[in-house]
């Protein structure tokens, strides 16, 4: 539920996966980690970096854990790998949008620096009822 896409709406294939992956892979600002369990993708973080000149030094981050692993420390790991990979990649600023109503999500963000800066009102429509979304950021220390 606190994802963007329906299940029903990501229709990528293998190819389209690999694709999305090398693009991510070129750009220096930009990563795709993955945790595995059991031989199983159980979870991934994905940094987009800016593509202009004045945002490059930012990132836009994307984060999901199976929900059978959640509370194992997995969103943590992954969390600590990027912002050890950002400060080699010389990035100044992480942000990403959050559910409003997922306080799990918002107080792990909280814990790991990234502070609230806005709410973007009626940004989602999830199983017919409007949803807020928390803008959160982390800004690196000079």
């Amino acid at each position: 539920d606190f994802m963007l896409w329906e299940p029903q709406e990501f229709k990528a294939t293998a190819e389209d996966e690999g694709r999305f992956i090398s693009w991510l892979s070129a750009k220096t600002n930009s990563v795709l980690l993955v945790a595995e369990g059991d031989s199983e993708l159980i979870g991934f973080l994905g940094a987009t970096g800016g593509e202009r000149l004045r945002t490059r030094h930012s990132a836009l981050l994307f984060l999901g854990v199976r929900k059978e692993y959640w509370s194992r420390g997995v969103a943590s790991a992954l969390l600590q790998e990027a912002l050890s990979w950002a400060s080699r990649a010389w990035l100044l600023r992480l942000e990403l949008t959050v559910h409003t109503t997922n306080n799990r999500a918002v107080a792990l963000y909280k814990r790991f620096g990234f502070q609230i800066e806005g709410t973007r009102r009626a940004s989602l429509l999830v199983a017919g009822q409007v949803r807020d979304e928390y803008l959160m950021s982390r800004v690196a220390e000079a």
